[in-house]
């Protein structure tokens, strides 16, 4: 979901448009060999903001030049919907939260939606399991008390019942609320030699992606339905629109990048466990503004 407008720029053509070859492969085999007499490709990662940190860590300078979800797109709900208030915050003392793997912003999440109740997070409460599929299991079965989840396993939650979804990052004012401003969850972004010596190429696909994040603002359910198999619903449209409608408002507008999303994002990061190995990382040293708000 988080790069869904990457996808939708190379489906409605918009790479094309800005003479943009584009050749969409997964980050572990992306690969940097040209063919002879050709020149090497611009590489590009649409990713979460974790992608652009630990290669910080690694000493691997990477900047992020344009935003595509400024909301971590993400709901954290419990098993029992009637209990509010004191009631909650009791709940959630002793509970057994799951948590998919592949997802460190699930547990950023739910480490802040139990410290706004007034409780402090224990790591041994976090059930750690391989897959998101395997946490909806989990709290289907009783197995954990509470869940931090992402679409579409969310919407379907909801469908079925029996969760109250006590916070929702999907929506802009609800996790600017929950994680104290602005953040930037997922972007474009790109080793800072490229965004030097490349800047043409790539301020090319900041504007075929900001044309789709707009698309993506305005369509509606006749124009996205076709597009569902982008995310997985080829044979489920209607669950596809109903996602899109819930997540719709976490995408960027025209793909700008937040300086303030960046620094509240590092200082979220710096409140868990082990958030001290990112002291080093400067924020200015993360991103390039000026791809995405020029041409």
């Amino acid at each position: 979901m988080k790069i869904l407008p990457v996808r939708l720029a190379h489906r409605l053509g918009y790479f094309a448009a800005e003479g943009v070859p584009v050749m969409l492969e997964p980050y572990e085999e992306r690969s940097s060999k040209a063919m002879p007499g050709e020149r090497s490709p611009v590489q590009v990662t649409a990713g979460d903001f974790d992608t652009v940190l630990q290669q910080h860590l690694q000493g691997q300078r990477e900047l992020l030049f344009l935003t595509l979800a400024r909301t971590p797109q993400l709901g954290f709900g419990v098993r029992h919907p009637q209990r509010t208030g004191a009631e909650l915050s009791l709940l959630l003392q002793n509970a057994l939260i799951g948590l998919p793997q592949a997802s460190r912003w699930a547990q950023r999440v739910a480490w802040m939606v139990m410290q706004a109740h007034g409780v402090q997070p224990r790591p041994a409460q976090f059930v750690i399991l391989s897959t998101a599929q395997q946490v909806q299991t989990a709290f289907l079965l009783g197995d954990v008390d509470a869940v931090c989840v992402g679409e579409p396993l969310l919407t379907g939650l909801q469908r079925r019942g029996g969760i109250r979804v006590v916070a929702d990052t999907r929506y802009l004012s609800e996790s600017m609320r929950l994680l104290g401003g602005p953040v930037l969850y997922a972007g474009l972004s790109s080793p800072a030699a490229w965004v030097e010596s490349h800047a043409d190429e790539l301020q090319s696909v900041a504007r075929a992606v900001r044309r789709a994040l707009l698309w993506l603002q305005t369509a509606g359910p006749i124009d996205l339905a076709p597009h569902a198999d982008l995310v997985g619903f080829a044979g489920d449209p209607r669950t596809f629109l109903s996602v899109i409608m819930h997540a719709r408002e976490s995408f960027a507008v025209d793909g700008s990048v937040d300086e303030g999303a960046i620094h509240n994002g590092l200082r979220i990061v710096r409140l868990l466990p082990q958030g001290h190995l990112y002291d080093g990382i400067e924020p200015a040293h993360l991103y390039s503004a000026r791809l995405a708000t020029t041409g």
